[in-house]
């Protein structure tokens, strides 16, 4: 029955994600919000492409898990990812509604819940992949909110500062997993989240620390 569990949340996830996107929820698309508050990483609209990757991955991972015999991620790991993907569909209504906060938890929450089942299936290489898409994506939306969040409560002043420290974060966790797990596509999403940054910037600050990471 656990094999079912993730073709369940991805088709319902992927359908509350295109319904609010048509709906759109509070008259105001995704797109209607990042344009109100332009930070500093905020990247080009193309960026966000990637989700239909992630997407694929998920049925590919569902098609995979149904064929295979044995060995099967465990229960527990599964039902995280359940949840993480439903939850990625449900955060668009407090960001619709300007509850930046209450996103961001959210997606904060996602984050812990990737970053703990993808410690403990390191060894399935088609579940790992997959995790890791969706993970290290989900850790670019993360800091992005946060830079929002800080914008929206009117502490953004030092917007420079919070770049380098975030970029510095994002890439000493990105070398760390990369040396210690082969995160080959970790270190991918983190070259295509800084060349749509790059390319949607002006600010000669970001482009250098950038291409410097």
């Amino acid at each position: 029955m656990k094999k079912y569990f993730l073709l369940i949340s991805s088709i319902l996830s992927i359908w509350i994600t295109t319904f609010f996107v048509f709906l759109p929820l509070a008259w105001k698309s995704q797109a209607d919000i990042s344009d109100m508050y332009q930070t500093i990483i905020t990247p080009a609209w193309f960026t966000f492409s990637i989700w239909s990757i992630i997407y694929l991955s998920w049925f590919i991972l569902w098609i995979y898990l149904i064929n295979k015999k044995d060995n099967l991620p465990k229960k527990k790991s599964i039902i995280i990812l359940w949840i993480a993907e439903l939850l990625s569909a449900i955060w668009i209504i407090p960001w619709n509604y300007e509850f930046l906060w209450i996103s961001f938890i959210l997606i904060l929450s996602i984050l812990i819940m990737l970053f703990y089942i993808s410690m403990k299936n390191q060894k399935d290489l088609v579940f790992k992949n997959t995790l890791n898409l969706y993970l290290w994506w989900i850790l670019v939306a993360t800091i992005a909110n946060l830079h929002v969040l800080l914008m929206y409560y009117n502490i953004y002043d030092y917007k420079i500062i919070i770049w380098v420290i975030s970029i510095a974060i994002w890439a000493s966790i990105n070398y760390f997993l990369y040396k210690k797990y082969w995160y080959i596509i970790s270190s991918l999403v983190f070259i295509w989240a800084l060349i749509w940054i790059i390319s949607n910037q002006s600010d000669n600050y970001i482009i250098i620390s950038s291409v410097l990471s």
